[in-house]
């Protein structure tokens, strides 16, 4: 990006934030003058990150900004959801809360959104990834985008150098080739060291953010928001020669011991675990879990890329969780709340806020520099073509991708069948 194109980022941001102040009632126009306040009072932020990564973002918004108290309060991520709904019910809801868009239907109720004649369609675009459209509502924007968590491909370097293999694969197809020389098994058929963990749904981390994957890449949403509702697509079709039935064969085909891919098995660890304790060539997981890694194994030598890609298509895809700043609609201070929520996912509070957790942030201008560091490097080129599907309940969906890999991999259903219940099990899902 030139000197220009960031002056003109700069000036759209600013004038961005000024025009969600003007909605919250923070600037008031009139006559001639304008009366201009700053975000003011206490506002409480709930989330699922830790107190500490996030205090210095949020001091650095009030030191600019001394009438505002930010006070954040950490939820634990597995009744986080239900924890919002309680508080919603009672009125004691947060001033803002950080979503994923599973979380966006759920909680579009409660949410207050920016309409379009105060924030255009164009100008949220023109701001953030495309991946961020999913918070785009008939009624306007649903949230402000603030950080990215993509799906990429972690590698272990002693395994492919071993085998003399000098970089990662590229293409999901690439993997058939490669099997042979990264599986290793002993004499009676039991695997000591995988080429990669797909197949599975139990013991594959993230096996729902693979095959969404793959789905989107294909140019399957899975799920589409439309004026009247959600319409659900994971058996439909996409525009690419891809089928849905051929995405679920690929992926079942490494847990076939008849198959020459076959790399992974119930009788695996987590394949988290398999990867840090040195038996996994290739894990696919996300951004987020790097310092996981790291710390369960300090010798452990890997590196990591960006998610491999469907062949011959013209876009790259990951699928990828984009979180973002909600304003509860009941807020008592809901001036200070879009206030402070512009604020932070705007210029370089967002750019310290992504920072304090070592994430992409989802404004465009702050992912056209690159950091210095390789991982970090890796993670921001995925977050450009980082894309998400608007799941309507997380766990729900989760149990109904287990339940159609299990009918398939058990042969109680055809690939086809399996599909078509899970079709119609998300399509009830989006009507409660």
């Amino acid at each position: 990006m030139n000197n220009l194109q960031t002056i003109l980022v700069a000036v759209f941001l600013s004038f961005f934030v000024f025009a969600v102040l003007i909605f919250s009632g923070l600037i008031k126009l009139g006559g001639d003058t304008a009366n201009t306040t700053t975000p003011k009072g206490k506002v409480v932020i709930w989330g699922t990150f830790s107190n500490s990564d996030l205090a210095h973002a949020f001091d650095s918004i009030t030191e600019a900004n001394r009438d505002l108290n930010i006070s954040y309060v950490r939820k634990d991520e597995s009744t986080y959801q239900s924890a919002l709904i309680e508080s919603f019910a009672s009125g004691t809801g947060p001033d803002i809360f950080l979503i994923s868009a599973d979380m966006a239907a759920k909680n579009d109720p409660f949410i207050y959104k920016i309409p379009y004649a105060s924030y255009s369609e164009k100008a949220f675009r023109d701001s953030f990834i495309e991946g961020s459209s999913v918070y785009l509502s008939p009624l306007g924007s649903v949230g402000f985008p603030i950080i990215v968590d993509p799906v990429v491909l972690y590698y272990n370097k002693d395994m492919f150098a071993n085998e003399g293999i000098a970089s990662p694969p590229t293409y999901w197809d690439e993997l058939s080739n490669l099997n042979s020389r990264l599986t290793k098994s002993q004499n009676n058929g039991a695997i000591m060291q995988s080429m990669i963990a797909l197949g599975r749904f139990d013991n594959v981390n993230h096996a729902k953010d693979i095959l969404s994957t793959i789905l989107i890449q294909s140019g399957n949403n899975i799920i589409n928001r439309t004026d009247t509702g959600y319409t659900v697509t994971l058996n439909t079709n996409s525009s690419s020669h891809i089928r849905p039935e051929d995405i679920l064969n690929f992926f079942i085909q490494f847990s076939n011991p008849s198959n020459g891919s076959y790399s992974w098995n119930s009788a695996m660890p987590n394949s988290l675990d398999a990867f840090t304790g040195g038996k996994l060539a290739m894990y696919i997981g996300r951004a987020s879990e790097l310092f996981r890694i790291q710390s369960t194994n300090p010798n452990l030598s890997f590196d990591v890329t960006e998610i491999l890609q469907t062949r011959n298509t013209n876009t790259k895809r990951t699928y990828g969780k984009i979180y973002a700043l909600a304003v509860n609609k009941n807020s008592k201070n809901i001036g200070g709340a879009f206030g402070a929520a512009a604020l932070l996912s705007t210029g370089d509070n967002a750019k310290s806020f992504a920072n304090a957790l070592s994430l992409p942030p989802s404004l465009k201008s702050l992912l056209s520099v690159k950091p210095d560091s390789p991982y970090m490097h890796t993670f921001f080129n995925s977050a450009i073509f980082t894309r998400t599907w608007l799941d309507p309940d997380n766990k729900s969906s989760d149990n109904i991708f287990a339940e159609m890999m299990q009918n398939i991999l058990s042969n109680k259903l055809s690939v086809g069948d399996a599909l078509s219940k899970a079709q119609s099990q998300l399509e009830l899902i989006t009507k409660k």
